[in-house]
């Protein structure tokens, strides 16, 4: 059964961290974009869904009406397996005891807060509309509300930030006890004001440290990693983003949304007014499509596999797809386990924390 990915743009301000911004001027841009998501999901009616994931921006931002829309939008249309995982991502300053029992109510049953961090200076460098106790109030609302999985972004290497900073915050948010916690870096993209401002972010060396201190305190305070960048009680790691990384199919619904068909990967435009102007004159609102040969498929299986803490079997993975991988690219692998960035069990391979670091740069000389 695919996942589903429900994009949900809005923000009340435009604060630079949403991956798409719609400044929202009336309430009837947002039920427009929701009159088009029913439209788009009405092309998949009856399929059958493991997994729910709705982000890519501020969900929490809908009001409680428009919340119960969606959700109408999709339980119409989509079949959930009786142990469906559903997760929204929350912002702490949208949230509040209404809209958090409403998201419970309609059945969420994980959620994905955007802390970033809880030191006030860095949430006003990010321009984040919330301070460090609103995001722990929003965090007990949660617990208050009957959630029991609960992901906490943390968010490192602000360019400023020292060691003592970063274990501060690493203690802070292990205090919450969630059962689930997402690791980002701070980048900076072309079109952020922070590029225009010429931030001069930590270099490799100093990014890659901080990420080891964050690895081994997550570790101390009983939070194993499974993924370079997520970190879980055991039992709660994410289903659905599991599912991306095994290179299962998925569907994704809204501006800029991607899905994935057994090696076919297709997206939607990202120009919010022609996702609408498309879908409002019966038009798909595709943008592009890609289509991986069966080589394709399995490299990139692979590096998405070595993503994952307990790795890959390649021997099982040439077998699923029956294509087996080229010389070179083993040779490749063989010289990485050499130099310590992969380790080799079995037929098992995976990445050392080591190559973790650097594991971007070890993909490009694969794929």
């Amino acid at each position: 059964m695919p996942a589903l990915y429900v994009h949900v743009p809005f923000c009340e301000k435009k604060c630079f961290y949403c991956s798409f911004v719609v400044a929202i001027g009336k309430q009837h841009q947002v039920d427009t974009y929701l009159d088009c998501l029913e439209l788009e999901a009405q092309k998949y009616t009856g399929t059958m869904v493991e997994t729910v994931y709705l982000g890519g921006g501020t969900p929490t931002f809908l009001s409680i009406a428009q919340l119960q829309r969606l959700f109408v939008i999709l339980r119409e249309n989509f079949k959930y397996s009786s142990q469906a995982e559903f997760t929204a991502e929350a912002n702490p300053e949208d949230l509040d005891p209404t809209k958090a029992k409403i998201l419970y109510d309609l059945g969420v049953n994980r959620i994905s807060l955007g802390a970033q961090t809880f030191k006030d200076n860095y949430l006003k460098y990010l321009g984040r509309c919330h301070d460090a106790k609103r995001a722990l109030t929003a965090y007990e609302i949660l617990r208050k509300t009957g959630f029991n999985n609960i992901n906490v972004d943390l968010m490192y290497a602000f360019p400023d930030q020292t060691a003592e900073e970063l274990a501060e915050d690493v203690k802070t948010v292990t205090g919450l006890r969630s059962e689930h916690l997402s690791l980002y870096t701070l980048t900076v993209d072309e079109n952020s004001r922070f590029y225009a401002q010429k931030i001069q972010q930590k270099n490799k060396h100093e990014q890659g440290g901080q990420y080891e201190q964050v690895v081994a305190l997550l570790e101390k305070f009983g939070f194993p990693q499974y993924e370079i960048s997520n970190f879980a009680k055991p039992g709660h790691e994410s289903r659905h983003n599991t599912n991306y990384w095994l290179g299962g199919n998925y569907i994704g619904l809204g501006v800029g949304a991607h899905s994935h068909h057994d090696g076919e990967r297709f997206w939607n435009t990202s120009r919010f007014a022609d996702y609408l102007t498309n879908l409002r004159e019966g038009k798909s609102p595709q943008e592009g499509i890609e289509r991986l040969n069966v080589e394709q498929r399995l490299v990139e299986s692979l590096l998405l596999g070595l993503r994952r803490n307990e790795g890959v079997d390649l021997q099982d993975m040439e077998d699923r797809f029956g294509c087996a991988l080229a010389p070179d690219k083993k040779q490749k692998i063989k010289a990485f386990i050499q130099e310590g960035f992969l380790w080799q069990v079995g037929r098992r391979i995976g990445t050392y924390l080591k190559g973790k670091l650097v594991l971007d740069e070890l993909s490009a000389q694969l794929f």
